[in-house]
């Protein structure tokens, strides 16, 4: 099954290591397996942290992931028989606000439709300058954004919101 995977480097705290996030889970036990940790819930992998200097060259806080640093990951995984496959996927999308109301419980928030092309999203936000008819990025849900943080379907205030 292909994963979300969100990948961060501390290298001040943490010289060399990728942080492999695959869960938003506690982690309660760990395996270390040569220079890489597995992360566990109970017996789901829930990421890893894998130390070396390939990783010298990223940049501290949230990277993206792309082909070639999923390359170097798995490289070093596969040694010690454990592997990702990363789900690509892009979930940033244009989409078009078919309608934008007020949200019944704000002063400020609207509740909006917003056609993606392969679905109408119903959207909480609170953009004081949106309203139907304009174009917008939707992060849609499992999109990761550029602080890493990852995208879910939640309730603002009572309301639904994808």
């Amino acid at each position: 099954m292909k994963e979300i995977v969100r990948v961060f480097f501390n290298h001040k705290a943490f010289p060399n290591c990728c942080m492999v996030v695959l869960k938003e889970k506690e982690t309660t036990k760990y395996e270390t397996k040569e220079n890489v940790t597995v992360l566990y819930n109970e017996d789901e992998i829930i990421g890893y942290n894998i130390t070396d200097e390939v990783f010298s060259k990223y940049t501290d806080g949230y990277q993206p992931l792309n082909e070639t640093l999923l390359s170097e990951i798995n490289q070093i995984l596969n040694p010690v028989n454990e592997s990702i496959d990363a789900d690509m996927e892009i979930r940033l999308k244009v989409g078009k606000v078919i309608e934008c109301v007020e949200h019944p419980e704000s002063d400020h928030l609207h509740v909006c439709k917003v056609d993606v092309g392969s679905e109408v999203l119903q959207i909480v936000c609170g953009a004081h300058n949106v309203s139907e008819g304009i174009l917008v990025v939707c992060a849609c849900e499992n999109a990761v954004m550029p602080n890493g943080k990852l995208i879910t379907p939640g309730k603002l205030r009572g309301v639904d919101s994808y």
